[in-house]
């Protein structure tokens, strides 16, 4: 499971202030009120239940201002979108899961009105417009592309991110140097992950011929080679103009699951980390960030299905909203790979009796929770 450094704190009881936080919708002596009871002030939102918790979960831009002019302490979390998977034509190889968003979760308090964004899931081949029915090298190539805000960067997630309305849309640079909080997008799942004698891992060949020799760490800093999710930036006092972030911190999307092979004898320096059996791995958990998508494995292969990585924190947050935080499962026999959830990367989307070359899919979208702390 991927590791954040930091514990979580249930929000605030706000015992002294009505009787609990879901009491001061009638002001006090000081004016305030509990900023979720009016949920006009938040257009695009759903509030979980009665509770001190608000999400965006649909794909476009908002804008976030406390009613109470910046009395109310929140914290955010935010999610990138996943990546997708290409297409399988069957064989005794099968697809490697794609990543999730990455996360960055921190507290701001300002009474300045803020944007949000939240990301586009990646688009599959087909879903770009691309009509190979093998292996696309223009899709893998352009999946590496620069970031363009909440835009799908072909297969790979967009960005999620708070920032100040006077900063513009974060893209190009990882660094972001003026936007508050990121969460990158997670990347691509591969076919003909496999080895046999005399023929290379043709997963493993592609990501360094189209991405480099690091991989998926070409893109994102820090990750390794097969590490296909998503990175979260911080940046703690944004643009300089008093709105700041404490108490950050950030994590990467979870690494899409291996795919079944029917091999051995792999070099290491082709192996999938996630490849201990040559059966399809399940994708990598992760606490605040995108889960991992599952391997996939070929109708007619393998002996497990490779499911999708859990989010726990964030299933935890949004609990009794309806929406289950995960990665995609991978394709398993006659069933269909899934699609990632709450930034979570699509399965391993391998052959399930059907060629999945031209299959239509994308990533999950990305998520913006927000928390009220209290005053």
């Amino acid at each position: 499971m991927k590791q954040d450094y930091w514990t979580y704190n249930k929000p605030l009881s706000m015992t002294g202030f009505g009787g609990g936080a879901t009491s001061l919708s009638v002001a006090g002596a000081g004016g305030v009120v509990h900023p979720f009871d009016d949920m006009s002030n938040f257009s695009g939102a759903t509030r979980v239940g009665i509770n001190d918790v608000i999400y965006y979960a649909t794909s476009g831009t908002y804008q976030f201002t406390d009613p109470n002019a910046g009395l109310s302490r929140f914290r955010f979390t935010v999610v990138g979108g996943g990546g997708a998977s290409e297409g399988d034509g069957n064989g005794w190889f099968s697809n490697t899961g794609a990543g999730g968003g990455g996360a960055a979760r921190g507290e701001i308090q300002t009474s300045a009105t803020l944007d949000i964004g939240v990301a586009e899931g990646g688009g599959s081949p087909a879903a770009m417009g691309y009509t190979a029915t093998a292996s696309d090298p223009n899709w893998i190539t352009n999946s590496k592309g620069t970031d363009n805000g909440i835009n799908r960067v072909y297969g790979t997630g967009g960005l999620s991110y708070v920032k100040e309305t006077s900063v513009g849309v974060p893209s190009g640079s990882p660094s972001y140097s003026n936007v508050l909080m990121v969460g990158r997008g997670g990347s691509i799942g591969l076919s003909y992950y496999a080895y046999y004698t005399g023929y290379s891992n043709l997963a493993y060949q592609n990501l360094i011929n189209y991405w480099g020799v690091s991989g998926f760490g070409s893109r994102y800093s820090g990750n390794g080679l097969w590490d296909n999710g998503g990175t979260g930036h911080i940046n703690a006092s944004g643009s300089g103009a008093g709105v700041n972030v404490t108490n950050g911190v950030v994590e990467t999307g979870g690494m899409g699951g291996s795919g079944y092979h029917a091999s051995s004898g792999m070099p290491s320096y082709w192996k999938h980390p996630l490849d201990t059996n040559q059966e399809a791995s399940n994708g990598e958990n992760t606490t605040w960030a995108g889960a991992g998508g599952g391997g996939g494995a070929s109708s007619n292969s393998g002996t497990q299905q490779g499911m999708g990585g859990t989010a726990s924190g964030l299933a935890s947050l949004i609990s009794g909203s309806g929406i289950t935080p995960k990665g995609g499962n991978g394709t398993y026999l006659t069933t269909k790979a899934t699609a990632g959830v709450a930034g979570g990367g699509y399965g391993g989307n391998s052959d399930y009796g059907t060629p999945t070359w031209q299959d239509v899919h994308y990533g999950g979208s990305g998520i913006v929770i927000v928390e009220f702390l209290g005053f």
